[in-house]
């Protein structure tokens, strides 16, 4: 063994080293043959950098190490150079001190050792292309080391960029643990990111991001200005998605960094790829030298710690994707017999239900196998699963018992088990390397339907093949349809060239430039363009974009962008979204909501089309028919399913044709979380389940930002009642319930979907109205024992209970002029501790003043840190009439039923309007509660008969409303409900619902209630006219129906019917006239307007929406 270490010791020196194979593996072995490479590196990448280390450098580590050799080393990494493929390692020694530690290991491999000098002792722009596995992620390292190195004391902020949220999460992890050695602090900033952890970006050094995020950020940045000047090291992995859709986001984030940043470092890591000379030009070598190319080093497959042998095979087939995967599974077999080698294998299939079944048919296929033929190793001891199907062949997706899938990965690890049938999600976040990878079929389950996986998702799959601890080799095989062959051959031989994707969204990226300021003409804008990756790829192959023919010369290279930049400016002018003059372009405030809340396009068009006072099911519609929903389809199968949906009673606004568009889909998927409804338990329905929830979850990670966009738009518009209307959606949105409906209780603690239908069927239907409950009364409604009333009130003291009060100082009446109303309003907290969070998030508060016939007069967003005192506001209102009045509203955003106003009145005379115009004003009737207080009562019987006279009730498991826009609908008396009549509305290009209501002067809704909806007794369209009338048919809880008796406390009296209720419904009063008559479900009882007002409060001040619960304020000032 001497003699074998002298020779490679001087071999080394010569730089022409001798590997030996066996003594390589031999060696690696020793070193531990279970210790991934997370536990031996210290390299702090997710590729096998200590394999690609130990094999470099032929085991030197180990048999130095050997108790018979001399312990030589530090000597021989000291003064004597050691070389791989050329390549002259580095050692850790070149580092300053401080930084040696991060590195458990005394030399650089090659690919680091080569980019070390470019990365560590300049500032240029760096371009790295390298194979997976390479050690790539150090190169980012040692420029983080740079930055700290030669800023010292210096604020600085570092942002990495990872395309996928696991990848983020993964590096997180690392660098969170790496560089708190160095005093660093790491944040990570992803779509899953909640809003504590977004404060602590600030304090942090260094960013860990997906190009969407950084967007979103970067579109704000004036908001953020001088977090953006802090950043000064720019880290890009996985640089080649560029080609992808998602390419064009970070191309675009790129692009901005470098006008804003000025002094902004750009370190790229890419797959190998044949233009990587490319990226570098875009790059450009500093912020002083654009026109010259970043660094750039490119390594071939050559350099991969493990050699790669790759297949591709294709089939033809005419079925589908499902009928693919199951000719797929057919050939495993044979690419088990001629690549397995007996030796640990890892099979990727398309979707959940595809890894069991591959796992059974692998199981059936090694039991009915005799021993000596079988193509695999069997378990080597019995593996303790609670999944019945994990046999000799496990399987691996998202919904495994979290134990099963702990105790399948540490069994892969370990060698128990020889082959994993899994789910894509496996190549990402979880070590497991194998021997050999096999993607069967090249489709996944994304987004409700098979897609074709992108070329990251294949490269990260691919990479799991090659474990450096064992193999020196590795297999990867391709399974895919005969005409995708060509395009995988290209793409696992580097040969796949790296295109722009921008041109496929220009103009929402352009649109937002421009918001920014960074595009202020058509110059400007040909300049930004000029400095993106698509142009680079423009002059290299215009023939993939289609935007060009002729020569290349100069000239016509400009006059192609102007055009492409002229026709998109001129389609965001027409469409209202900049404004242009003679020479300038800017931003309207149309613009400026669909730059900040990431809208697209074709969605902005869609929303700017909703007519003035829009109407709440008008909003729901348009965000309904958004382009960021397209991915999401209505399929044959589904379609039963939605109009079961539709027909449920948590509906409000059913639709009125056939469900057959996908914008039907998700306004029933929206609707069916804000109303509660339950899943349909038919057999039928099971199948779609798990599909449904997952369309609601990406349905609800969009509707908030396309809401809040429509706040905007609307604020901009200065409608006022649609922005009452779009606020009521966004409060819902967010809350993810009916803001007036008793499911808004859902948002306290503790309190779920049970809870709050027993607390409605006893007459307690709002937030409000459970405050002023007694804590026993709690308890003998809800079945719990004390303290349970106490500590529940005790929590809804965080709950936000806002006021406002108005008060007329003043007028103008100049002749000549119009009469100008002076007037302050006043909001403030009611709590004790006015709250600043709740739920973990920021408190905001709303206010809005508008005329009585509709117009805006202020609207302003404050934050309750700043209502700790109360918040006065001074305000001048033009009214035109003697009639007309001021309203006040105020809201917590995001948070239902926190909605209060106040009315100014004025006494002056009609003559004092000498330019009186009519306007339209909105009935008080259809006004939100104002400000008033209850005291808690401890009367049983009062809250006895509040529960058959108030509640916003539930019928069995279904929430019962109506539709609640009623502005222009004749009142028929204080205590009507209406059900309104749906019809299609032909004034967009879909089919939708809208409702039959002529007037387009909406307040804040009355709240009615639907009829049950049977296959019998569909949907009517006539008003039903509920009078004041004890004989209303009540169901009690027990399932039973209320007597018509008037005992003043039913729960005590001597009566059964009243204490234990009638099996039958108990027969109408003959005072109820009822045109097109209809039953409502018993347990939704009119309103006592006397129980749900203070004493004192003129009717005319009330209004049917008071009755979903009364405010918690004491004073109305109205002048």
């Amino acid at each position: 063994m001497g003699r074998e270490f002298r020779s490679l010791f001087f071999d080394s020196y010569r730089n022409v080293p001798r590997l030996p194979k066996e003594d390589s593996t031999k060696s690696t072995l020793r070193s531990g043959p279970t210790q991934s490479s997370s536990q031996s590196s210290g390299l702090g990448s997710r590729e096998e950098t200590a394999g690609a280390f130990n094999r470099q450098m032929g085991g030197l580590k180990s048999l130095s190490r050997c108790p018979d050799e001399l312990q030589l080393d530090a000597f021989v990494f000291k003064d004597f150079p050691v070389s791989v493929r050329g390549v002259i390692l580095v050692s850790v020694e070149e580092l300053p001190e401080r930084f040696r530690s991060m590195f458990g290991f005394p030399l650089f491999n090659a690919v680091q050792s080569k980019c070390f000098q470019s990365v560590f002792n300049t500032n240029d722009n760096l371009v790295l292309a390298a194979p997976t596995g390479s050690g790539k992620t150090v190169v980012l390292e040692l420029a983080i080391c740079r930055l700290v190195h030669c800023f010292k004391d210096e604020r600085f902020k570092v942002v990495y960029q990872a395309p996928t949220k696991s990848l983020c999460s993964e590096r997180f992890r690392d660098w969170n643990r790496k560089f708190d050695k160095l005093g660093l602090q790491c944040a990570e900033l992803t779509g899953d990111t909640d809003h504590a952890s977004l404060r602590g970006i600030q304090h942090s050094h260094i960013i860990i991001t997906t190009p969407e995020k950084w967007d979103s950020m970067t579109r704000k940045w004036k908001d953020h200005a001088r977090l953006m000047q802090l950043v000064k090291l720019f880290l890009i992995d996985e640089v080649h998605i560029l080609k992808e859709a998602r390419g064009a986001t970070l191309e675009a984030v790129v692009s901005r960094m470098k006008t804003i940043g000025s002094s902004v470092r750009f370190i790229a890591l890419s797959a190998t790829v044949p233009n990587s000379q490319d990226l570098a030009i875009w790059l450009g070598r500093d912020a002083a030298n654009q026109q010259l190319p970043a660094r750039r080093e490119h390594f071939g497959e050559e350099f991969r710690p493990v050699q790669l042998q790759k297949f591709v095979y294709g089939y033809q087939s005419a079925g589908n994707d499902f009928a693919f995967d199951k000719l797929c599974g057919t050939r495993l077999p044979d690419v088990l017999s001629a690549h397995s080698c007996k030796k640990p294998v890892m099979i990727f299939c398309s979707t959940r239900n595809s890894s069991v079944a591959t796992a059974k048919d692998l199981a059936r296929l090694w039991t009915s196998t005799n021993p000596p033929a079988r193509l695999w190793k069997g378990p080597s001891k019995h593996v303790e699963v609670h999944h019945v199907d994990l046999r000799s062949v496990a399987f691996h997706h998202a919904g495994l018992d979290p134990a099963d899938r702990h105790t399948v990965e540490t069994g892969f690890l370990q060698g128990d088990i020889s082959i994993i049938c899994c789910t894509s999600t496996l190549a990402v976040g979880v070590n497991l390397p194998c021997h050999l990878v096999i993607i069967k079929n090249t489709v996944g389950w994304q987004e409700g339907g098979c897609k074709e996986y992108s070329d990251l998702e294949m490269m990260q799959m691919l990479g799991r093949a090659g474990r450096p601890q064992f193999d020196d080799s590795a297999t990867a095989v391709i399974l895919t349809r005969k005409q995708r062959v060509d395009h995988y051959e290209r793409l696992v031989s580097g040969t796949e060239s790296i295109e722009s994707c921008l041109h496929m969204n220009l103009i929402d990226h352009l649109n937002a430039e421009i918001g920014l300021g960074n595009v202020t003409s058509i110059d400007s804008a040909i300049r930004w363009l000029a400095g993106t990756f698509l142009f680079v790829r423009l002059r290299r192959n215009p023939a993939h974009y289609n935007l060009r023919e002729g020569s290349n010369n100069q000239d016509h290279e400009d006059e192609m962008l102007r055009q492409i930049c002229e026709k998109d400016i001129k389609l965001l002018e027409d469409t209202g979204l900049i404004a242009s003059g003679d020479t300038l372009v800017k931003a309207t405030p149309f613009g400026d909501a669909m730059a900040r809340y990431y809208v697209r396009f074709e969605t902005m068009k869609t929303l700017l089309s909703l007519r003035e006072h829009a109407r709440i099911s008008e909003m729901l519609s348009a965000i309904a028919e958004a382009e960021e929903f397209r991915e999401i389809r209505l399929k044959a199968g589904e379609k039963s399913l939605y109009k079961e949906l539709n027909r449920a009673h948590g509906i409000r606004f059913p639709i009125k044709v056939d469900v057959a568009l996908p914008a039907h889909k998700i306004s029933l998927l929206i609707q069916s979380e804000l109303g509660a409804v339950d899943f349909p338990d038919s057999e039928q329905f099971q199948k779609h389940k798990f599909s449904f929830q997952q369309d609601k979850v990406f349905v609800f990670s969009h509707i908030n930002r396309l809401i809040r966009c429509v706040v905007d738009c609307q604020i901009s518009s200065q409608d006022s009642l649609a922005v009452r209307n779009s606020l009521e959606l966004a409060r819902s949105f967010a809350a993810r319930v009916w803001d007036n409906s008793p499911l808004q209780m859902k948002q306290i603690d503790q309190i779920g979907i049970v809870t709050v239908r027993k607390l409605a069927a006893a007459g307690i239907a709002s937030i409000e109205m459970l405050e002023s409950t007694e804590p026993h009364r709690i308890e003998m409604i809800l079945s719990k024992n004390p303290p349970f009333g106490i500590k529940l009130l005790a929590r809804l003291n965080e709950f936000p209970k806002l006021r406002v009060t108005t008060k007329m100082i003043g007028k103008n009446m100049k002749a000549g002029s119009p009469v100008q109303i002076k007037f302050k309003a006043e909001v403030a907290f009611m709590n004790e501790q006015p709250p600043s969070f709740f739920q973990r998030r920021p408190v905001y508060v709303c206010f809005l003043a508008e005329t009585s016939d509709g117009r805006m007069v202020d609207f302003r967003r404050i934050s309750a840190s700043k209502l700790q005192a109360g918040h006065e506001v001074l305000l001048n209102a033009e009214l035109n009439n003697a009639s007309e009045y001021i309203c006040c509203y105020a809201m917590c955003d995001d948070i239902a039923g926190t909605l209060r106003y106040a009315e100014v009145h004025h006494d002056l005379p009609a003559s004092a309007f000498p330019f009186s115009r009519t306007g339209q004003i909105v009935d008080k009737e259809d006004r939100p509660q104002m400000n008033t207080s209850r005291p808690r009562s401890s009367d049983m019987a009062t809250h006895r008969k509040r529960s058959l006279k108030e509640a916003e009730a539930f019928d069995g498991d279904d929430l019962v409303f109506d539709d609640f826009a009623t502005a222009g609908l004749t009142t028929l008396s204080r205590y009507t409900a209406f059900n309104f009549p749906l019809t299609y509305s032909t004034a967009r290009d879909s089919n939708w619902i809208q409702i039959d209501d002529s007037s387009t002067s909406i307040s804040s809704p009355t709240r009615a209630l639907n009829p049950p909806r049977t296959d019998s007794n569909k949907r009517q369209d006539d008003n039903v006219d509920h009078r004041d009338d004890e004989s209303e048919q009540t169901r009690l809880e027990n399932g039973k129906w209320a007597c018509n008796h008037k005992c003043k406390d039913k729960t005590v009296c001597k009566h059964f019917c009243c204490r234990d209720g009638l099996d039958k419904p108990p027969k109408q009063s003959k005072k109820r006239h009822l045109s097109g008559q209809l039953t409502l479900p018993a347990s939704i009882t009119k309103k006592n307007e006397h129980e749900a007002y203070p004493i004192g409060q003129p009717a005319s001040q009330r209004s049917p929406s008071q009755s979903g619960g009364s405010s918690l304020a004491t004073e109305v000032t109205v002048q």
